[in-house]
C-alpha cells in the first residue's frame, strides 16, 4: 500500500509565504492611503513667518546693550527699555499674558517715551502672568518675555 505524503514542498511554502507578505503590506497601504492628512493649521506656512520672525525678536532683544529689564514689587510692574531705543521705536505692545484666564489678559501699546513703563498691579487679578514686550526699532523687531506672579 502507498501512503501519500501530506507534507508541502519547499515551492509551495514560498509561495504562501510571498502570497501573505504581499497581502500584509497591500492591507497596509490601502489602511494609510483610507487616513485623513488634515493640516492642524490651515495657514501654516504665515504662522511659520510669524514664529521665525518671534525668533529674530528674541535673538534681538538679547543682543541690546541695555537689556529690556521688567521689574516687579508689591505694587507695580515696571518695564525699562534703553531710553534711546525706547524713544525711536515703532509699533512697541506689552501684553500680560494670563494663562488661567483670557479675560484677565491686557495689551497695551508702548508709545515712545523715556522708557519707563509703570503698571499699577491693581489692574489686575491675581495669578500668573507672562510679560510680553514687543516692539520694532530701526526695522528690526524686539522681544522678550518673563513670568511673574501676582498676589
Amino acid at each position: 500500500m502507498n501512503i501519500k505524503n501530506n507534507r508541502m514542498n519547499w515551492g509551495t511554502r514560498v509561495f504562501i509565504g510571498y502570497a501573505a507578505g504581499v497581502c500584509f503590506i497591500s492591507y497596509f497601504v490601502i489602511r494609510s492611503m483610507m487616513l485623513s492628512t488634515e493640516m492642524v493649521e490651515p495657514d501654516y506656512y504665515n504662522k511659520e513667518l510669524a514664529f521665525n520672525e518671534h525668533i529674530q525678536g528674541v535673538n534681538n532683544a538679547r543682543l541690546l546693550i541695555n537689556p529690556i529689564i521688567i521689574n516687579s514689587n508689591e505694587s507695580q510692574i515696571e518695564v525699562i527699555i534703553d531710553s534711546v531705543t525706547a524713544q525711536s521705536m515703532q509699533k512697541g505692545e506689552i501684553h500680560f499674558y494670563n494663562p488661567a484666564s483670557e479675560k484677565a489678559d491686557k495689551k497695551m501699546t508702548l508709545i515712545p517715551s523715556n522708557g519707563k513703563y509703570i503698571f499699577n498691579k491693581s489692574i489686575f487679578i491675581k495669578g500668573k502672568y507672562y510679560v510680553r514686550v514687543s516692539f520694532e526699532y530701526q526695522q528690526k523687531p524686539f522681544f522678550t518675555e518673563v513670568i511673574i506672579f501676582i498676589k
